[in-house]
């Protein structure tokens, strides 16, 4: 797992509250980190920083998914282990990997609708993957702490997660895929307006330099 320093942007993709929260505490804090980095990507890019950094960047938000990932699916080996839903959960994985690089492939080729795309798909894969996949693992693990089966904790699951909650996924599902794409057009536009605030305040020191007479 890598550990890279780099400044927060100030304004966030996928601002972070308390109802991503699983009630497992390890969980919460990596996927807190996973919420940063994305943050921090659609800052590099969006506001067209290096690309040699953007690239860092993206590398690692895979090498620590793939370190989130392998802690999850221990606990899933522990509390499930050669359920259907364990391989089900592992192939989830599998494909994130797989949308990332393929888009990141698109980037690099210049590809100008992939930025939104990439990520519409993150906000959406991240507030799906913490409010209902690792939610429902996070009640099950409970429920089998509690003395369930595995199928009576899912039946439990299911319940806890069905009616009110479900709609409130699924309107959150909604809510990030419209935010995502006005975001990083927003990003692109105040990173120009400083650009251009820059470039004049170089100006102005310039003509001072200068002096009146020049």
């Amino acid at each position: 797992m890598s550990q890279r320093s780099a400044p927060s942007p100030d304004f966030q993709l996928f601002p972070w509250t308390s109802q991503f929260e699983t009630g497992i505490d390890q969980i919460d804090e990596q996927h807190q980190k996973l919420v940063e980095i994305v943050n921090r990507l659609a800052w590099h890019l969006s506001a067209e920083q290096d690309e040699l950094r953007a690239g860092d960047v993206v590398d690692e938000l895979l090498d620590y998914a793939g370190y989130h990932f392998s802690c999850e699916e221990a606990i899933w080996q522990q509390y499930f282990s050669g359920s259907s839903l364990e391989a089900n959960h592992h192939k989830a994985h599998e494909y994130f990997f797989e949308q990332i690089r393929y888009y990141e492939g698109r980037r690099q080729q210049g590809e100008e609708s992939t930025l939104a795309d990439m990520f519409d798909f993150l906000t959406r894969w991240l507030a799906f993957h913490i409010l209902e996949s690792d939610r429902r693992m996070a009640l099950m693990t409970f429920s089998i702490r509690a003395g369930y089966s595995i199928e009576e904790a899912a039946d439990e699951a299911d319940r806890t997660l069905s009616g009110t909650t479900s709609v409130m996924v699924k309107a959150i599902l909604e809510m990030y895929g419209k935010l995502s794409g006005s975001t990083v057009q927003l990003m692109k536009e105040r990173a120009a307006r400083r650009a251009a605030e820059e470039e004049l305040e170089k100006l102005r020191a310039e003509r001072g330099r200068d002096g009146p007479d020049n």
